[in-house]
């Protein structure tokens, strides 16, 4: 009981202090801008919501569905520092239930930094993805809820996953790995009710305004020269980081001119994109197999959240388009991998070593200062290098639990170390 009031404590002074810091730094919160003065035409009923001229100018467009307007218009009814003030507090009350929940569903060693693992590599993510406001953290907190409901609350799973896909597209990926995981009515259950979500701001904008809203806003994201191609920033995806390779890059229309050229051999670009398409396409495939796999073996498979932090790790580096801020959802992966190297005997030296490269490259990564060297690193791909590693290490781990009698040894090096700490003795069920 102690441990667990400590821990609350440390969790609401952190909380406090970065609320305050993003209050007083309100206009750096940049993302939270774009959000704020969209929702504050949507009230005043003049200007932009989509296109060139939407958000508050280029590369800041807004680029959300109409139904993202109408979630976020009660903090655009707020003052602006108040709002961006609020929007951090659900983030860290997100965040703080999040762990909670994940540390129920893992087994942890007393006295051993397994939070480091977490710290070392998603702080510089969640300090970046919060200070800059974006919803990713958010949406992300939608998915892990829904994967964390999957088994025991199928329903409300499909709400909070459809929820999410209706916000932010990219939750769409988990629709087909939640069919591979015999899910199947769950996945189609998602999907119609996304396409509920989707036509429910017919409510506040009329059936006609709504389709014309989803008209311009899938024109700027999807349609013939839209904004979706104007990539203005370092992909740390495959895509990205195969084009600075193999490519040269056109850095000139950037907001940011000064990163270097990389591109170690001179390839066409469209066979690069289609290297691209193809290796991600097989990387999705391996994926899938790997769900059916772990749902076919549940008895003596391993234990699902490890398949699911796979699943968390493959979004970022198989998506099209990966800013830094999108990688917080490897906060799951990163506790997973906590996890393991807490344990004795489990995984092997491989894997944990391979898990330990991972974190040591994004723990220095930022304390490395200088614009140049960190305009370096993300030409470079060092996030994307550093979430393959990790991705490696949790696979070897994987695979591993697939040998008979691996399940049992975790469970047993787990028995052989100390009771789960107070702070996370709770139930996620």
């Amino acid at each position: 009981m102690r441990s667990t009031r400590i821990f609350q404590a440390i969790s609401l002074i952190v909380a406090l202090f970065a609320i305050t810091v993003v209050f007083v730094r309100a206009m750096r919160s940049i993302d939270f801008i774009v959000y704020y003065y969209a929702s504050r035409v949507l009230i005043e009923g003049h200007g932009h919501l989509y296109g060139p001229l939407s958000g508050i100018g280029f590369p800041q467009y807004f680029r959300y569905s109409p139904l993202f307007l109408l979630v976020f218009l009660p903090f655009a009814l707020l003052p602006f520092n108040v709002s961006v003030a609020v929007w951090a507090a659900v983030k860290c009350t997100v965040l703080y239930a999040l762990i909670r929940a994940l540390a129920g569903r893992l087994d942890f060693g007393q006295g051993r930094l397994w939070w480091l693992v977490s710290l070392l590599f998603c702080g510089g993510f969640l300090v970046q993805e919060l200070g800059g406001g974006n919803v990713q953290f958010l949406i992300f907190g939608l998915v892990a809820a829904s994967l964390l409901l999957l088994d025991d609350h199928r329903w409300l799973a499909a709400f909070l996953l459809a929820l999410a896909i209706s916000l932010k597209v990219w939750p769409l990926f988990f629709v087909p790995y939640i069919a591979m995981r015999r899910r199947m009515r769950m996945a189609m259950l998602t999907l119609a009710l996304a396409a509920g979500f989707t036509l429910l701001p017919a409510a506040y904008f009329g059936w006609s305004g709504n389709l014309s809203l989803l008209r311009e806003w899938i024109s700027q994201e999807w349609g013939p020269g839209s904004l979706a191609v104007g990539m203005w920033f370092p992909s740390q995806s495959l895509s990205g980081v195969l084009q600075r390779y193999l490519t040269l890059v056109d850095y000139s229309t950037w907001p940011d001119s000064n990163y270097v050229q990389l591109h170690l051999l001179r390839v066409d670009p469209r066979l690069v994109r289609w290297l691209s398409v193809g290796l991600a396409g097989i990387g999705y495939l391996g994926l899938l197999w790997i769900a059916r796999k772990a749902s076919e073996s549940v008895e003596k498979g391993p234990p699902i959240v490890l398949t699911d932090a796979l699943a968390l790790c493959a979004l970022p580096l198989l998506q099209p388009f990966s800013h830094r801020i999108e990688f917080v959802v490897l906060l799951w992966p990163a506790m997973v991998a906590g996890a393991l190297v807490a344990q004795r005997g489990f995984p092997s030296t491989r894997s944990k070593a391979l898990i330990y490269t991972a974190v040591a490259m994004e723990a220095i990564e930022p304390l490395i200062s200088g614009a140049k060297m960190q305009r370096l690193f993300q030409v470079l791909g060092v996030d994307f290098w550093a979430t393959c590693l990790l991705t490696a290490g949790l696979l070897a781990a994987w695979i591993e639990l697939q040998q008979t009698g691996r399940l049992q040894r975790w469970k047993e090096a787990a028995r052989a170390g100390a009771p789960l700490p107070d702070a996370c003795e709770f139930t996620s069920g």
